[in-house]
């Protein structure tokens, strides 16, 4: 985010304002937008004497169409009628998306309302919306890219200055996902190019229970290839949903992809984040993406856990992406399948060989090793790398580390000695990109 590769896409749960002085339609405080157009269009259905039981926005928006009395264009009409309205107003958490430091905006709402608060910051934006009813024609190739000063918003599920686009009822949403995964109209080349150079992308105002998210995200994960481009936080309150439930759908994320869930409300998130932003140094400009972080594994006995943190923090500060397990691992997870797939996300592994290591007779540790040195025949170059800390007699070896390249560090503080170590895998990750 402080150099602008950060990619910010936008779901409907966000909370709007409203106007005290409009009158009939206008949404109560504090409710999101997918709620505020659900009401919107319940209050239609009822005014007809028609019964509405599942008051989620898909749900609402297909009664609307099915029914004779509606239908489709009617319910394109009134949405994008309410969409353009003044019963909606930009809410505190529009002002704090607005003055983030973003190129590119994926909306997955039809408001304007992001655009409005960019716009009290004297920001421009440049919207544009995916069309999946349409043909290419509908959805012409970008002719540039978004600034900080003035982000590009992509309107994912369509906009209200076009009905036709708008993605409103369950049927809509299936329609929408086949034509996304068909490329049937395709995604323009330059949105792809965006989010496969997107450094984070950082998911507000969704609501991670909902099936379609499900489907949507694991859509751009495989036609991006995001689990080894760049890594995801989804922000969300995630309280309604039982324990169990909970666990499946956080797993179900995290499989293939490098998503944290941040279980907290968007206004306290988004707050935090500022502070942060801020106490990094804010917005430092623009810089060439010079593609992902390298991400590398730390395996290491419980013993040598200060070692393991001290090789942790020297390769953040060197931009590298380091797996650490008392990091990476969250309450909750499953400890075998999270491992193993950090393992294979890596771009290296870091096997701290010390005393202690070679006394694990029966210990975890010993299966990531057997992992990772069978994820070394699937690599070229140098891939695991063994660092020794301790002097060790033949006897203490590890016979199964002989054959890599061993690095020694020496003495309390390891910086100065992971320098080589550094270089050699800054020399190896260059090698592969041009290969």
């Amino acid at each position: 985010m402080q150099h602008g590769h950060c990619v910010l896409v936008l779901g409907p749960e966000v909370r709007v304002a409203s106007d005290p002085g409009a009158r009939g339609g206008a949404p109560s405080s504090g409710q999101t937008y997918a709620d505020s157009l659900a009401q919107y269009l319940t209050d239609e259905l009822r005014a007809e004497g028609k019964l509405v039981g599942d008051a989620r926005l898909t749900a609402v928006a297909q009664q609307y169409q099915d029914d004779q009395d509606f239908g489709t264009n009617s319910l394109r009409a009134q949405a994008a009628r309410f969409c353009s309205s003044d019963l909606l107003k930009p809410s505190s958490d529009h002002d704090l998306l607005a003055a983030l430091p973003l190129r590119l905006v994926l909306s997955t709402t039809h408001d304007s309302l992001l655009e409005r608060a960019l716009k009290a910051q004297h920001k421009s934006c440049s919207p544009v919306r995916y069309h999946f009813r349409g043909d290419r024609r509908d959805n012409a190739e970008l002719s540039h890219l978004g600034s900080p000063e003035a982000p590009l918003i992509y309107h994912l599920f369509g906009d209200a200055l076009e009905p036709s686009s708008m993605v409103l009822s369950e049927n809509d949403l299936l329609d929408f996902l086949v034509a996304v995964v068909s490329s049937n109209p395709p995604l323009p080349n330059g949105l792809i190019r965006a989010l496969q150079q997107a450094g984070t992308f950082v998911f507000v105002g969704f609501g991670i229970h909902h099936w379609y998210l499900r489907v949507l995200l694991k859509v751009l994960v495989r036609a991006l290839d995001l689990h080894r481009s760049a890594s995801r936080i989804a922000t969300e309150s995630l309280a309604s949903l039982p324990p169990a439930d909970l666990e499946q759908t956080v797993l179900f994320y995290q499989r293939g992809a490098r998503v944290q869930v941040c279980d907290q409300p968007i206004d306290a998130f988004l707050t935090e984040l500022h502070a942060r932003l801020r106490a990094a140094g804010g917005y430092l400009g623009p810089t060439e993406y010079a593609g992902p972080r390298p991400k590398v594994f730390i395996s290491y006995a419980s013993e040598d856990a200060p070692i393991a943190s001290q090789i942790f923090a020297t390769l953040q500060s060197a931009s590298f992406d380091p797996w650490f397990d008392q990091a990476a691992l969250q309450g909750g997870d499953r400890w075998d399948q999270t491992i193993e797939e950090g393992l294979k996300e890596s771009d290296f592994v870091l096997v701290v060989h010390s005393a202690a290591l070679s006394r694990k007779r029966d210990s975890y540790v010993n299966k990531e090793l057997a992992l990772a040195r069978r994820r070394a025949l699937e690599v070229r170059g140098s891939f695991l790398i063994p660092l020794r800390t301790d002097d060790l007699t033949p006897e203490q070896r590890i016979s199964e580390l002989s054959e890599y390249q061993e690095v020694p560090l020496r003495g309390g503080h390891y910086a100065d000695n992971l320098k080589q170590v550094i270089s050699l895998m800054t020399r190896e990750i260059q090698r592969r990109r041009r290969g």
